[in-house]
């Protein structure tokens, strides 16, 4: 009877109600492994275009009037999160609601029955959402995360070149730590899993270095 007493008084009745639907959805399609293979590649995904844009940015500013070009940067990483979410959401959204559809009428077709009012079906709607929520979330936080530097650049708290560095090195600890929940998801070796992703991190940034020193594009 405590037992109880200290369940509901932690959780609300219907915020228990809704979050067990929730896991209860998603155990039914497997919406969990889904849902974290988006988590995990997607924010990747958002770090890596980051970092490129920062990049970027750091190579080809101007030092004798790095305003202009720090502004175009900001802009077009902020932006750039934004798109991901929106595109990450609506994308995944239908190819989910598209592929569960599908398997709730091949299993109605195998049943010989109509299952679009079943709980599998509704199960499906649920993990269509609650993935591309995910989906969308995942590389827009990691990106804005990484970004966070540069929005004290125009106050006059951080000098551009420290913002990015830092923004850098944001970036890079996030792939490592992306890497180390792969590991855990795997259950292998979660340091060789970080080593991993933070070398993606680093060839980004030589080959970023390399064309930037062929094209002559560095400031």
């Amino acid at each position: 009877m405590a037992d109880t007493e200290d369940t509901n008084s932690t959780y609300p009745a219907h915020e228990s109600g809704l979050v067990h639907r929730i896991m209860r959805a998603l155990e039914l399609t497997q919406g969990v492994e889904i849902a974290r293979r988006y988590l995990a590649m997607n924010a990747f995904d958002g770090a890596l275009t980051m970092l490129g844009l920062i990049l970027g940015g750091l190579l080809t500013i101007n030092p004798l009037n790095p305003q202009p070009g720090f502004s175009a940067i900001l802009l077009a990483a902020f932006g750039t999160s934004i798109a991901m979410a929106i595109s990450g959401f609506s994308g995944s959204y239908l190819a989910e609601s598209a592929e569960q559809d599908r398997a709730v009428e091949d299993l109605g077709r195998a049943m010989l029955t109509d299952m679009s009012d079943s709980m599998y079906a509704k199960a499906g709607r649920t993990t269509s959402v609650v993935v591309a929520l995910v989906d969308g979330a995942s590389p827009a936080i990691a990106a804005f995360l990484i970004i966070i530097p540069l929005f004290f650049v125009p106050s006059g708290i951080l000098d551009y070149h420290i913002a990015f560095y830092i923004s850098i090195g944001i970036c890079m600890t996030l792939l490592f730590v992306l890497g180390l929940f792969l590991g855990a998801v795997s259950k292998k070796n979660m340091w060789s899993y970080g080593a991993k992703t933070l070398f993606a991190g680093i060839v980004t940034a030589i080959l970023m270095l390399t064309i930037s020193w062929l094209t002559g594009a560095a400031g």
